[in-house]
């Protein structure tokens, strides 16, 4: 055997992640987030389910473990094969976090050669569980080495944070967000914005004046139109549409962002929009409030 070919099976191996916790706690949701970009029922796994993506040509086998009872089980055969081990945690169940504490200490001799990634699910909703308090419950500490990374599946919420510290487990290698909005802004198809003009993602003094007007007006003329970018006062307006929402992205002129990807993200964002708001599809109010905190949680997995 060649040299070469030495080195490809060394640098193709796949890589094994292995996800347990309680049934209900969201691991085919994400899943199937990492695999789609949006939030996706689940019925509850049943046994296992392997999946697989790939990234930057390195092959990732995402290995869902079922949480009912009946499966916990076959949890500890898996562990040993895996490089990396995600326990996902519902933040907002704390009924549950004696049941989960058991099952996952009972993993705990050989969590010790392993990354463990504690992914504190449903940090969307208002009541859940602080990270201090998930770290003091679970007795983390004693543990050698340990992370706990808040998330939603269901938003998308800190989805990539959370996927690229397990990548740097895996690989050593980073991932990075290039693009650093000065604005984004979401319209309904007749042109009304129906995000805040402040926030995160925003750039005050940018959607003042003439180029805010100049955009909207852009908008209100052009849902049936082919969009793509326009140019003003040294910015690129990156224009996208869905089905029933519009998109501007403002970013630098000069900055060497990719600007397909740019487009990609943006258009990622309305779909995912589309799919957690089904009132903008059956011609009945959208609240603004809720497309704004959408907005603000789907976007911190695109967006420095």
């Amino acid at each position: 055997m060649g040299i070469k070919r030495i080195f490809q099976r060394t640098f193709s191996k796949d890589k094994k992640v292995l996800i347990l916790g309680l049934d209900k706690s969201g691991k085919s949701t994400l899943v199937s987030f990492l695999e789609k970009g949006t939030f996706i029922e689940h019925t509850p796994t049943m046994g296992k389910a392997f999946s697989t993506i790939d990234v930057h040509g390195i092959r990732i086998d995402l290995v869902d473990m079922g949480g009912q009872k009946d499966f916990r089980s076959l949890w500890l055969g898996e562990v040993s094969a895996a490089q990396c081990v995600i326990f996902m945690l519902d933040a907002n169940d704390l009924k549950r976090f004696d049941e989960a504490k058991k099952e996952l200490w009972k993993l705990s001799a050989v969590l010790k050669n392993k990354p463990l990634i504690i992914l504190a699910n449903k940090y969307d909703l208002e009541i859940k569980a602080t990270i201090h308090d998930i770290i003091e419950f679970f007795d983390l500490m004693k543990l050698p080495s340990f992370e706990v990374l808040p998330i939603s599946c269901k938003t998308g919420y800190g989805i990539v944070d959370a996927f690229s510290k397990i990548y740097y487990k895996l690989t050593g290698l980073k991932l990075t967000k290039k693009i650093t909005p000065k604005a984004l802004t979401i319209f309904d198809r007749g042109g009304i914005p129906l995000t805040t003009n402040e926030g995160q993602y925003c750039d005050g003094d940018i959607l003042k004046g003439g180029l805010y007007a100049a955009i909207t007006s852009f908008i209100r003329e052009s849902f049936h139109s082919e969009l793509s970018q326009l140019r003003l006062e040294g910015n690129v307006i990156i224009v996208k549409k869905s089905r029933h929402l519009m998109g501007s992205l403002i970013i630098d002129e000069v900055s060497d962002l990719d600007l397909n990807e740019a487009e990609t993200s943006l258009k990622e964002l309305l779909e995912h929009l589309e799919n957690m708001c089904p009132e903008v599809s059956q011609s009945k109010l959208i609240d603004p409030e809720k497309i704004d905190f959408l907005v603000k949680q789907y976007s911190s997995n695109i967006f420095d």
